[in-house]
Order: structure tokens, then C-alpha cells, then sequence
């Protein structure tokens, strides 16, 4: 059990003598060197012996069965056992955990949108767009290609994800369009702001904001939102002057 400060005092301990303790903690901490409390520094204790790790199955049939995530989980959590550093070891069993959760597969939930997770169409995504179009100088005709073409690019979204899994080629073909005539399409739907376009390769990936893609775990979508941010917004080319 861990002994307080005023507990130290109460023992006899001076202020200088509890500051150098805290002063040779954090050293031996960066140095990697064995965890000791205070008391056991100002009593003059060694360090305990650190406990050994775990023996865990990893025949390779266990290892197959956990999957990839899962073995990179079980290492990471091995790792965190003979880190010396604790703040290391803490970051390891961090990564560790979200791993894991990487490792369990998704399950689908049918109409389960703040559950479990899924994703669905956004309508005050869709409607916000529609009054842009409506706003915009498209004709009646190019407003509903775009529509059109919107609804198929969030029929194709990723799992719980606000990228496409359809190219602008593919998307030409589903709807017997020509590849010029999608490419005017998915400008105008970038100019209104219903997507975004990433070059990744040689391929331009198309992306939709998390508003418009995500309804998963409530809890989990500014994660989705801070992961936009981070590859797709940032990536954005800039504005022609």
C-alpha cells in the first residue's frame, strides 16, 4: 500500500529528505532502473524483484486463431510486462487494449444506430446537400446526377468508415454514365461540399465527412472525426487563387 506524503512527514521525514526521494525516483524512472516508492528510498530498501511475465500459449495454432491484431496485441501486452520504464510499459498496455478491440470482429446490427454501430444514411446529411444543390448554378438535370450519385457513394461506403470503396470509373459504370460526365458530377458534388477527393496512388479516393458516413457508438465519433481530419482534410489540395 502506498504511504502519503503526510504519512512520511508523520514518521519523521524532513521536506528536503521526501523532495530527494521524489528527486532519485524520477531518475532511476528515466534511467529504466527498478520502480521503488518513496518509503522504500528513504528507508535505504532495494527494489523488488519485478514479476515475471506470463506464460502464454502461442503454438502457432493459438496464434492463428487470434488473428493478426490479436498477435500484435499479445506481444504488445508481453512487451509491457519487461518494460522497465513504466511510462513506457503503461503506452504499451494502451496500444495493447486498442488492439484488442481491433482483434474482436464487428458484428452488424440492423437499425442499431446508436448501439452497437452501423452505418446509415445521414439525412440531414442528404438534406443539407440537396439545398445546396438547389442554391447552386446547376441545372435540374446535373442536380439530380449528382443526388443520384451521392446516395450510390454512401450505398459504398466502408464499414464505419466515410470512404468510398468505389473509384470514379466504377461509379461511371453502375450508373451507365461516361467517365467525363461523372467527373463533372463528383466536381460538383465537391464544390457543394458533399465530398472530398484524396489522392492516394494513382487513384483519387473519394471521401465523405463523418456526419455523412458515420452512425456508429455516439461515443466513437469524434474519433471518426479527428481520424477525417487527419487524412482527408489535411490532404486536401489548396484552393486555386
Amino acid at each position: 500500500m502506498a504511504v502519503s506524503v503526510l504519512e512520511l512527514r508523520r514518521r519523521g521525514y524532513s521536506e528536503d529528505d521526501i523532495a530527494l526521494a521524489r528527486v532519485t525516483q524520477d531518475a532511476h524512472r528515466r534511467a529504466g532502473a527498478p520502480y521503488r516508492s518513496l518509503t522504500e528510498i528513504l528507508a535505504g530498501q532495494p527494489a523488488r524483484p519485478r514479476p515475471s511475465a506470463p506464460v502464454e500459449d502461442l503454438t502457432v495454432r493459438q496464434l492463428r486463431r487470434r488473428g493478426s491484431y490479436g498477435q500484435a496485441a499479445l506481444i504488445a501486452d508481453q512487451a509491457a510486462l519487461a518494460e522497465k520504464d513504466p511510462d513506457r510499459a503503461a503506452q504499451a498496455r494502451y496500444h495493447a487494449q486498442g488492439l484488442k478491440t481491433l482483434a474482436q470482429m464487428p458484428h452488424q446490427l440492423e437499425f442499431d444506430f446508436f448501439g452497437g454501430g452501423n452505418v446509415s444514411l445521414g439525412h440531414q446529411f442528404i438534406d443539407t446537400v440537396q439545398s445546396r444543390l438547389l442554391q447552386s448554378d446547376a441545372t435540374s438535370a446535373e442536380q439530380d446526377a449528382a443526388m443520384a450519385t451521392l446516395l450510390l457513394i454512401v450505398r459504398h461506403l466502408g464499414w464505419q468508415s466515410y470512404t468510398c470503396e468505389k473509384t470514379a470509373t466504377d461509379l461511371a459504370e453502375m450508373r451507365g454514365k461516361k467517365k467525363q460526365a461523372m467527373a463533372e458530377t463528383l466536381a460538383l458534388l465537391e464544390k457543394v461540399g458533399a465530398i472530398s477527393r484524396v489522392k492516394r496512388g494513382r487513384t483519387k479516393v473519394i471521401t465523405v465527412t463523418p456526419e455523412g458516413a458515420f452512425r456508429g457508438d455516439v461515443n466513437r465519433h469524434a474519433e471518426a472525426v479527428d481520424r477525417y481530419r487527419a487524412e482527408v482534410v489535411q490532404l486536401r489540395p489548396e484552393p486555386a487563387e
